[in-house]
Order: structure tokens, then sequence, then C-alpha cells
């Protein structure tokens, strides 16, 4: 039996509905004074992108990979040399294919590394996304 998968505007519109969703709870959250403040939406989104990839089923008998060398503080994992094309391969089968395709394909590679690089890519391009759809502010 075939997969389906979503299409990028598909996952787009599900992760802006997770974003209003989580955004009100929070809101609730401060109201209650659970929290001191709200997150920016960027935080919100990484979050919803991270239970995204942590919930999706990890495919039958990954194969263990060693993880390259951590980048510095300052710069983003995925912009490491030996982390930019494979990252950059799971960005491209995210928005060409579907977020599903690319987190499976991600998780099936067993390496931690790149599934956090992966993840930091994938909210930088879908903020930037949101942001030109204006349905989040920059955080500039």
């Amino acid at each position: 039996m075939a997969e389906e998968f979503k299409t990028i505007e598909q996952e787009i519109t599900d992760l802006e509905r997770v974003l209003v969703e989580k955004k009100a709870a929070l809101e609730q959250q401060k109201e209650r004074g659970e929290i001191e403040e709200i997150p920016h939406e960027k935080e919100i989104l990484r979050e919803a992108i991270r239970e995204r990839i942590q919930t999706a089923p990890a495919p039958a008998g990954p194969i263990p990979q060693p993880s390259p060398p951590s980048p510095t503080a300052e710069t983003p994992s995925y912009l490491s040399e030996e982390l930019r094309p494979k990252v950059q391969e799971l960005v491209n089968l995210a928005f060409e294919k579907s977020l599903d395709e690319a987190i499976k394909t991600a998780k099936a590679t067993g390496n931690e590394a790149l599934i956090d690089a992966f993840h930091d890519a994938l909210v930088d391009e879908m903020y930037n996304h949101l942001v030109e759809r204006k349905k989040l502010e920059s955080i500039r």
C-alpha cells in the first residue's frame, strides 16, 4: 500500500493551525500565571516541528552512523561542512515531496546530529516562509 503524503502547502497550513493552537494555550497559561512570558513565534514553531519529528515513527532497521563533531555555538549546526549537503537534501525533500517523507528519511539515517541539523534548518525555512505569508512577525 502506497503511503499518502501531504503537499507542502497542506503541511504549512497544518503548521499554521498548530501555531495558533499553541499560542492560544500559552496565552491561557500566562493569564493563569503559569508562565511569565510567551515565547516568540519562532520558538513556538521550533517546538511544533520538534514534536512532529519526535512523534514520527522510526523506520525499521536504521543504520547508525557516527555523529560529526559539533559546530561552534555561533554557527547553526546545519551550516557545518559535513552536514550541509544532506540537510539541504532533506529540506528540499520536505518542500518537494512532503515533510513526513523528509522526517522519515532523516530518521532512517540514525544520525542524531543530522536530525538535529535538519530540525534547525527546517525551522528557519518554515519561519521565513510563514513571515513571507504574513502568518508570523519577523524577529528583527
